[in-house]
């Protein structure tokens, strides 16, 4: 996969490069029908300096056919590049935090949050499932995550970042919306829940009480959740997000909620009560 930085490397004369969106380094040819990139892909210049004036897309190349990391259907997915983690985008709209930050050191901060070490974890919106991957990483001994869209499931299998998702016996991904698929869930079953949903305002329904309840039906007494809310104080119809969350998570059974503005989310604890 080529990015702009990449092609831009590849015409200045730079032999050795990425080709996993900054993963790793890998050796590549000039020769006479262009640049070998390895495994029979070859790229010619006039395609370099296309992806070299796209810095928003990545790229890749399948049988000397260049095509932009994306596809559509009801909307419009990509993946695009940061100093980091590619994000994803929507209809142009980043599913990541990417200002002053990229969505893998975002992940990492948000699970920091929540001391995770082991035990298991529920993961309710997948994304590119950069949560899932970390989760494993620190320690966890078992991770299910949950994505609405198969879409979103579609780009991350392209994405070299989240190889992990489909290599590892420990993450198991589901399809479907959190708000029923936490109904097959035995109670008490997660140590830990990472609960990072999509804007207010299209997915509402995840900040509701109805789905606190839910959450705490299947996590266990003393178990840590950790929400994504956004910026303090943002508003949606006139209603602060934050306040309601705040008061609905209490109703709930979770206590110790704090709002961290680092990375824009509530840590809760399950009570054992």
């Amino acid at each position: 996969m080529l990015t702009s930085k990449e092609a831009k490397h590849i015409l200045d004369g730079k032999t050795r490069v990425s080709l996993d969106i900054g993963l790793s380094k890998t050796d590549i040819i000039q020769t006479k029908e262009g640049y070998d990139l390895g495994k029979g892909e070859i790229i010619d210049s006039v395609s370099l300096e296309k992806i070299a004036k796209n810095e928003r897309s990545i790229y890749f190349v399948d049988q000397k056919t260049v095509f932009m990391a994306a596809t559509s259907g009801k909307h419009f997915y990509k993946l695009s590049p940061t100093s980091g983690a590619p994000t994803l985008e929507i209809d142009g709209i980043r599913m990541h935090r990417t200002k002053g930050t990229t969505p893998d050191r975002d992940t990492r901060d948000k699970l920091k949050m929540l001391d995770l070490c082991s035990g298991a974890v529920l993961d309710t919106c997948m994304g590119l499932g950069y949560t899932a991957i970390e989760a494993q990483r620190r320690g966890a001994d078992k991770v299910v995550t949950v994505e609405y869209d198969p879409m979103v499931l579609l780009m991350s299998k392209i994405n070299p970042w989240s190889s992990m998702l489909f290599s590892s016996e420990y993450i198991h991904k589901v399809i479907g919306d959190s708000f029923i698929v936490v109904d097959a869930f035995p109670s008490q079953l997660f140590d830990y829940i990472i609960h990072d949903p999509p804007r207010h305002s299209s997915a509402g329904h995840l900040y509701g009480q109805k789905f606190y309840h839910k959450l705490a039906g299947v996590i266990k007494p003393g178990g840590r959740m950790f929400h994504y809310t956004g910026k303090p104080g943002s508003r949606y119809r006139k209603v602060n997000i934050h306040t309601g969350v705040k008061k609905r998570l209490r109703i709930a059974g979770f206590r110790d909620i704090e709002y961290h503005p680092v990375v824009m989310g509530f840590t809760c604890t399950r009570t054992t009560a």
